[in-house]
Parts: C-alpha cells; structure tokens; sequence
C-alpha cells in the first residue's frame, strides 16, 4: 500500500485597516468562490495518495494575538462553506512577519509535536494590499530565516509553492510582496506567478486569479 502524503494549502489574509471596505469585500468574494467552485473540483479530481487540507489565517497588529484563525485546519471533504470575515476585522497595521512565523511554527509541528513526516512541500498564497509592518518579527527576518536559517528548519517553506497576490499596492509594496513569491519551473510553465498585480474594482479578475493559483497549488509537486 502506498503512503499517503499530505499537503497544506495556507492563505494567509491581511485583515489591516486599509483592507476596509471593497479590498475586504474582493477577499471576501474570492474565497466564496474558491470554496463553491475550486474546492468541488479539486475534490472531483482528488489525487489518490494525496491527502489535502487547508487553513486559513488572518494577520492584523490590532489583535493581542496578531495572527488568527479564520478557518482552522480543514480537511478537503470537509472545505464546504465560507463565513465571511467580519468588515469589522479590518483594522490595525500590517504584521506580514507574524504570519510567515505562525505558517513555520506549524509547518514544524506546532502544538501537534514533531513535523509529519508524510507532509509534502505546502503552498502558501499571501493576499495583502501593502507593505508589511510591524516587528518582532519583521517580514525581512521571516524571509532571510527562510533563505539562511537552519535547513531543517525552513526546508518546507522553502520549497513551498509561495504566491503573493497584492490589492492595489503602491510601488513599494509590490516590490516587498514579490520578494515572498517562489514557483516552480513547472507551476511557471503552465502561467502560474510568483506575484499578481490585483485591484478591489476588478474584484472578479481577482476571484479568478485566486482561484486559479489555488486549483493549481493543489497539485502533487510545488
């Protein structure tokens, strides 16, 4: 009997103040459609020994706990439905760090203990609307601890399929976002990038770009 890997595809969702508004509600409505649409799919298609789940997690430094659960660790069959956060979530400054450490931690076991030694590289889609804030850690300390922190600790993240898809950024949030994006050479072959340039007023080219990465970062190989 073959072993069955298991992948986790994280979003991670910045739910700071600039994000209030037609940002949120393009969030909002792009994950209604990953879940009623992407998800039934993905389902149909299922990979046999792959055992799929996902998790998503909302960052704003206006919470005591600036990384949070929006849904917790889902199993595929059990992805069916999408409660819309909150327009009164939005608030705060952008902890970007404090997610890319939160995904780490659990990456190498979390609360669970030991990493699962079944876990394949993840995929990881960043939606945020600016340059990250905030410290302890920074955004830059969580990406250099990516490239030059212990192997063993960072080799998932590392490998992981990483897309950024920023809303309406300036010029220096692109430039930030994009240095979070990795694909591989086959993801990059069949049109899936590293970074997306997205607007609240397209929120439908969004929900589409969304879904999308997200179909395709279910697959076996990042």
């Amino acid at each position: 009997m073959s072993m069955i890997r298991k992948k986790t595809v994280y979003f991670l969702i910045d739910c700071s103040g600039s994000m209030y508004g037609s940002r949120a509600d393009a969030v909002n409505n792009a994950m209604a459609q990953v879940v009623d649409e992407v998800v039934p799919q993905v389902r149909a298609n299922k990979i046999e020994d792959m055992e799929l789940s996902f998790v998503v997690l909302g960052f704003s430094d206006a919470r005591a706990e600036k990384v949070f659960e929006i849904v917790p660790k889902t199993a595929l069959e059990d992805f069916t439905t999408w409660d819309p956060i909150d327009p009164e979530a939005f608030s705060g400054g952008t902890p970007t760090g404090a997610a890319l450490k939160k995904v780490m931690e659990d990456l190498l076991g979390g609360n669970r203990g030991e990493p699962d030694v079944n876990a394949v590289a993840p995929a990881i889609i960043l939606i945020s609307d600016g340059k990250p804030t905030g410290t302890d850690p920074t955004y830059e300390e969580m990406l250099e601890c990516a490239e030059k922190g212990n192997p063993h600790e960072v080799k998932a993240f590392r490998k992981a399929l990483r897309v950024a898809l920023g809303i309406s950024v300036d010029d220096k949030g692109r430039e930030s976002l994009k240095k979070f994006g990795r694909v591989s050479d086959r993801m990059a072959s069949i049109g899936i990038s590293a970074y997306y340039d997205c607007t609240e007023e397209y929120a439908q080219q969004f929900a589409e770009i969304l879904k999308s990465v997200t179909v395709n970062a279910t697959m076996s190989d990042s």
